[in-house]
Parts: structure tokens; C-alpha cells; sequence
């Protein structure tokens, strides 16, 4: 079948261009109610994206997280840091590598989970 581009009468329709989506990819999720040091975990991107909530939170509460570097065991960012109950989304990015978390919380129960984007091709039928 030939292409009518630029004939007189086409009514070939253009194809949609193929575009770039950001997918977000659970590497894990933890949940508790004191300190806790997670696994460590590989990045590809170095960048991520936290969503965490506390509820139950009693006098004193407080939540804070921290992204570390696997390599070096050295605190890279605290990424949150909350009293009482609440919910929120927090970003972190640097250089791929492994990393590990670290939970200081008192008197709540505590959840988070870890993204991290995988860019992917949606390319129209």
C-alpha cells in the first residue's frame, strides 16, 4: 500500500508520535512502631519517591526517616520528619547506588513505602 502524504485527497491520518511516561516501581514497604534499620536495597536512578503515614501517635510522638548510603553507612538526608498523626509524599535523589533506611519513632505506628521511576515508551497502536 503506498503512502498518500502531500497527494491531493489523502485522508491517510498521521500517526500518533510514541511519548515518555514515568512509571513508579515499589522497591518495599515498612511498617512498626519504633527505630528500625531496613535492608539495604539497589537503585539504578538514585532517585525516589517515599510515601509514608503515622497514625496512633500518643504524647511525644515523633517520626523521622532517613536515607543512608549501603556503601558507606553515612546519612545522605532525612527525608521526614513528623510529630502526631499525618501522611505525606517526600523525594530523594543522588548518585545510584544501594541504600538503606533508617526509622527513629516514638510513641506512633509508623508506615512508608519506597519508589523509585522507571521511564517507559507508550507507543500508540
Amino acid at each position: 500500500m503506498a503512502a498518500c502524504t502531500g497527494l491531493p485527497g489523502c485522508t491517510e491520518k498521521p500517526k500518533a508520535a510514541s511519548r515518555r511516561e514515568t512509571y513508579w516501581r515499589a522497591v518495599n514497604t515498612w511498617t512498626g512502631r519504633a527505630r528500625l534499620q531496613t535492608e539495604s536495597w539497589p537503585s539504578d536512578s538514585g532517585a525516589m519517591r517515599i510515601r509514608w503515614s503515622t497514625s496512633h501517635a500518643g504524647p511525644d510522638s515523633s517520626f523521622q526517616l532517613t536515607i543512608h548510603s549501603a556503601i558507606s553507612g553515612r546519612p545522605m538526608q532525612t527525608v521526614v520528619d513528623h510529630s502526631g498523626d499525618g501522611e505525606g509524599t517526600a523525594f530523594f535523589s543522588d548518585d545510584p547506588r544501594v541504600f538503606f533506611a533508617v526509622v527513629d519513632a516514638r510513641n506512633l505506628d509508623w508506615t512508608f513505602t519506597i519508589e523509585e521511576p522507571v521511564d517507559v515508551i507508550v507507543t500508540p497502536k
